[in-house]
């Protein structure tokens, strides 16, 4: 039966052009993605491991992509739903400004202008600043947003390329909390 999963998620994978490297994945097929340790637009520090027991979802967006502009409110609506992180599911946005030190990063506004951007926007579910660019590289993001749910083991169960409706994240979440659950 595992060897079929693993067979099943390996397809699966392939057919969704997978960003994340696949040395990332154990023997029975879960794929383990790089920890994140980033601090939001509050001023608090998040380190992905701390979440160990939790279901994750990370979003990663950028300030200028139409699409994360739809996307977002949705973000911030399942946040609020979902019990803004104090219950199984912890949410996490991810943005990378740009700078002088860091002129490649993924979006084209500063940080300063990217936490205005959030505020101003009302999203209020922490947003991780990856001020080098760094989580964007290891996740090798390409399409925005992109989306990633981890199980509460860190396995990644579900990836997300581009904009999706408010009821396909919450399926996707739903699907990996009942698991827990069970």
């Amino acid at each position: 039966m595992k060897k079929i999963i693993f067979i099943l998620l390996l397809s699966i994978l392939s057919l969704t052009s997978f960003a994340i490297p696949l040395n990332n994945m154990d023997k029975a097929g879960n794929v383990t993605l790089p920890n994140i340790e980033l601090v939001d637009q509050y001023g608090k520090k998040h380190n992905l491991q701390d979440y160990k027991g939790k279901v994750v979802m990370i979003n990663f967006w950028v300030s200028w992509c139409s699409d994360c502009q739809g996307e977002m409110p949705k973000v911030a609506e399942l946040y609020k739903e979902y019990g803004e992180n104090k219950k199984d599911l912890i949410i996490l946005g991810v943005a990378s400004p740009i700078s002088k030190e860091y002129p490649n990063n993924k979006d084209r506004i500063g940080k300063k202008e990217l936490l205005k951007y959030i505020a101003d926007n009302n999203y209020i579910f922490p947003s991780l600043i990856d001020e080098t660019g760094k989580t964007f590289a290891e996740y090798e993001i390409e399409e925005y947003p992109s989306s990633f749910i981890i199980n509460e083991n860190g396995h990644l169960r579900a990836y997300i390329k581009g904009a999706v409706s408010k009821e396909e994240l919450k399926q996707n979440i739903d699907k990996v909390l009942t698991s827990i659950q069970k």
